[in-house]
């Protein structure tokens, strides 16, 4: 039966994104009889079954009888609101990528969410495209909202109060874009063509190339992970990635 509930949207959006991702591990839970976000934290929590041999300070005694609340009420009063989940974070991000019309840029988002850190690193590029970094906080934005509405669609409680989806800006298209990613890909297979194998020792070999090319396409390939240079050298290194990728120009081109 579908219950009909004026919801804390702001808390609820708090909720999604915040629990179960402090050190404090902090808990909330959706009251059923008046729509709001309750907040518990992990310390009080514990206190409900092992109460304190000493006295509380005053706003923890006031959490603790929150607390001792939402645990008789658990189930029938109080559901539990799911906790952030760093995969669909990284989904969000993945699926942001794609709707990124600077070859650029989503070239360096590609990068970026790969391996460890990769939270900090696309907040990292973000931070140099502001258009994007503002269009990536809607799109969050929106994510987060369509995860909220799925969940109470589940729990079969239907909102007193909707909301509109947040409104996500169009992608900014920029002509040279196409240029600048044509100049990035050929100088790559340049470098690939006129590449020649070095041994450093006898379990590893690697691809080397002359620099004499833009700096400045050097260093976003370098960005990409598809070159590693030093400055003063005459010459760099591609990578796996980059030889990888170079292959798959090669190939695009039908050579």
């Amino acid at each position: 039966m579908t219950r009909k509930l004026k919801i804390d949207w702001a808390e609820l959006e708090r909720a999604f994104e915040t629990g179960g991702t402090d050190l404090m591990e902090t808990r909330f839970y959706l009251d059923l009889e008046t729509g709001d976000v309750v907040m518990v934290l992990g310390e009080v929590a514990r206190y409900v079954e092992d109460p304190p041999d000493h006295e509380l300070a005053e706003w923890m005694q006031h959490e603790l009888q929150v607390a001792r609340q939402v645990d008789e009420g658990y189930g029938t009063r109080y559901i539990d609101v799911p906790e952030a989940d760093s995969r669909a974070g990284y989904r969000d991000m993945e699926e942001f990528m794609y709707t990124v019309r600077n070859s650029h840029v989503r070239d360096l988002l590609d990068h970026a969410i790969r391996g460890r850190g990769a939270f900090r690193r696309f907040k990292d590029v973000l931070a140099e495209h502001p258009a994007e970094r503002e269009r990536w906080f809607a799109f969050k934005d929106r994510c987060v909202y369509e995860r909220m509405v799925d969940w109470l669609e589940s729990e079969e409680i239907e909102p007193a109060n909707p909301i509109e989806p947040p409104e996500v800006p169009e992608p900014e298209e920029e002509e040279e874009d196409a240029d600048e990613a044509l100049l990035e890909d050929l100088t790559l297979l340049v470098l690939y063509l006129s590449s020649w194998e070095e041994q450093l020792v006898p379990d590893l070999t690697v691809r080397r190339a002359w620099k004499g090319y833009l700096f400045e396409v050097l260093n976003t390939l370098e960005e990409k992970g598809y070159v590693s240079q030093t400055r003063r050298a005459k010459s760099l290194t591609l990578t796996e990635a980059g030889v990888e990728r170079a292959r798959e120009i090669k190939a695009r081109y039908g050579q």
